[in-house]
């Protein structure tokens, strides 16, 4: 399942944390350069008198510039975005309603993914994740906690710390102990936390409360992004997410709370105030898992953990929210009446 929140913009220069570099301005140039030949791999430099660098002095006219979008209210490609957004969700809930079995593939593809973009971003920091023993064990723990419930993914998520130990012990490597730090931190982040949506899939009508749990935060996601765009204008953490307003978070408890309600009244006949709980909670741990993966995505430097997704960056960044909220999910479903 798929959000509408936008990715969080460095407040410093973008090209440091993965943006384009800027276009370099010829001295004494208040203007662009017009559209050049690329001369990234040659020792040729740019004249706007030359032909071989400059079309436009063959002909004596100004070639057009081709004018960039602006995204800057909306913080990303919108069109791309709820496009890729609908499509997913559509997909996601269409497998959730008449096949829910297949929902476990979807979980399978996301969870290999996102541990692949996780590991490639983590491995920025110096030390070396191990893509391919996390990736198998995500997917090992995932197929546990669907077979034989709790006690099997435990017991697989020993095996694969263990696991991970062992092949970096193999491997002899240098930085050992942060290497298997980062490994167990990616497989507990993203294997882990993707077990307990798998652990709810697995309950009576378990894809109802599937639904639910991915609907408020979706809802809480969109509410943020709403109500920002519009209104944000105080930020909560500015040197961690400086688009994220507390504005937008009302948005979140408006949206998640109005969602939830529904679907609390309607697909499981529970309280209508058990809604209004999910409403406030949901919110705020999404939101602090989003400040989570914004603080570790500044500390490596990177914008988007991924670009698989136009308009939403990778996958890790539309799991964001939804991994670290997945057992809080699962604790209120047990503890407010009218669930499990």
């Amino acid at each position: 399942m798929v959000s509408l929140t936008g990715s969080d913009s460095p407040a410093s220069d973008p090209a440091s944390f993965g943006g384009p570099d800027p276009v370099p301005h010829a001295s004494g140039s208040e203007t662009p350069f017009p559209r050049r030949r690329d001369l990234r791999n040659s020792d040729k430099d740019y004249s706007p008198d030359d032909p071989a660098t400059n079309p436009a002095a063959k002909t004596g006219q100004d070639v057009p510039q081709v004018a960039e979008k602006d995204y800057v209210k909306a913080g990303r490609n919108l069109p791309a975005a709820i496009g890729i957004g609908l499509l997913i969700g559509g997909v996601v809930l269409a497998s959730l309603v008449f096949f829910p079995i297949s929902f476990l593939f979807i979980i399978l593809v996301a969870i290999v993914a996102a541990m692949w973009e996780l590991a490639n971003a983590l491995s920025r920091s110096g030390s070396l994740v191990s893509r391919i023993p996390t990736m198998v064990s995500a997917a090992c723990m995932v197929l546990a906690t669907f077979v034989g419930g709790r006690e099997a993914l435990w017991v697989t998520f020993a095996a694969s710390a263990g696991a991970v130990m062992l092949f970096t012990m193999v491997e002899r490597r240098k930085n050992a102990v942060k290497d298997v730090s980062l490994s167990l931190f990616a497989l507990t982040y993203v294997g882990l936390m993707a077990c307990f949506v798998v652990y709810l899939l697995t309950q009576p009508d378990g894809n109802l409360y599937v639904i639910l749990f991915l609907a408020s935060v979706v809802a809480s996601d969109t509410g943020g992004y709403v109500f920002g765009v519009l209104w944000g204008k105080h930020p909560i953490a500015p040197r961690i997410s400086p688009k994220k307003s507390w504005e937008g978070y009302f948005g979140s408890v408006v949206f998640a709370a109005a969602v939830a309600t529904i679907l609390a009244l309607t697909l499981f006949d529970a309280p209508f105030w058990t809604g209004l709980v999910f409403g406030v909670v949901i919110p705020a741990f999404a939101t602090l898992s989003d400040f989570s993966e914004s603080m570790i995505k500044r500390d490596l430097e990177l914008k988007d953990m991924g670009t698989l997704l136009p308009g939403h960056g990778g996958v890790m960044d539309r799991l964001d929210s939804i991994l670290p909220t997945a057992p809080v999910a699962l604790v209120m479903f047990s503890v407010l009446p009218g669930y499990l």
